[in-house]
Formats: C-alpha cells, sequence, structure tokens
C-alpha cells in the first residue's frame, strides 16, 4: 500500500519532457553547429514531441525554428560551410526556408516568418555557423531548464 502511494505521488510529480533555455549573451551549441545569441536573445530546445522541431531561437530580428531529420531537397545553394556543409534556400509553401545539410542524408531545416530570401536573411546566418563541428572550441552557454 505504501508503495502504491509513493507511485502516485511520483507520477503526479512528472510533468513529462521539458523546455530546456539558453540565454544570451554568448553561444548556444546545437550538437554540430552553433548561434550566436546576443543579450536577451534565446535557444529553446523543445521536448522531442514537437513534430521534428528541435529547436526555436527568439532573436532580435525574429524567431527562428530549426527543424532535425529533414531530407535533403535540392534547390538553390546560397552558402557553403567548410567540411561539404551547403545551405539550400526552399521556396513556396508561403515563405522561403533553407535546408542545411552535408552529404549525409541528414538534414536541418531552418524557418523563419522573417526569412524573405537569402540577401535579407544573411543577418541569420552571421550569427548561425552550420560548419562541421562548429561548436568543438566554442565556448557554449550553459543552460535552464523548466
Amino acid at each position: 500500500m505504501i508503495l502504491l502511494a509513493l507511485a502516485l505521488a511520483a507520477q503526479g510529480q512528472w510533468t513529462g519532457p521539458r523546455t530546456v533555455e539558453y540565454r544570451g549573451p554568448g553561444n548556444f551549441c546545437g550538437g554540430g553547429y552553433r548561434v550566436s545569441l546576443g543579450k536577451g536573445e534565446r535557444a529553446l530546445v523543445l521536448p522531442q514531441d514537437t513534430g521534428g522541431q528541435g529547436v526555436r531561437l527568439v532573436l532580435s530580428r525574429g524567431e527562428v525554428n530549426i527543424h532535425s531529420g529533414i531530407r535533403p531537397e535540392p534547390g538553390r545553394v546560397v552558402m557553403h560551410y567548410r567540411g561539404g556543409t551547403a545551405v539550400t534556400q526552399q521556396g513556396g509553401g508561403g515563405g522561403v526556408s533553407y535546408v542545411v545539410a552535408d552529404q549525409t542524408s541528414f538534414a536541418l531545416g531552418v524557418t523563419s516568418d522573417a526569412f524573405k530570401g537569402f540577401k535579407t536573411d544573411g543577418w541569420f546566418f552571421t550569427k548561425a555557423n552550420f560548419a562541421e563541428d562548429s561548436d568543438r572550441e566554442a565556448n557554449c552557454l550553459s543552460a535552464y531548464s523548466y
């Protein structure tokens, strides 16, 4: 009976996956890439049940969403990083998005309502570095969990 009461109490305390937050200024390191966050900017690592969206960046110029598990798609290559990583601009569906991929079948999708085309979206790519292992030598921020 006591074990049953403890199990029910423990179940009541568990609230499921939690969002993890990184607050700027500093570098958010996202497992192979990094984004420079300014004062007041945040990176939110979302629970895994959000339909593929892994990170929401709340930046001064707009919110940017990074989706993992995207398949590389053909498109106009707008930027190259060392190690064979390329950024491809995607259009259609009412907006502009980007796919960051190397020679593997795994890619990152980068979306934002603020994106209008690479010429005006360069502000984001000056903050983000998707080069292979760009977070290896970086001084990365610590997380807040809630």
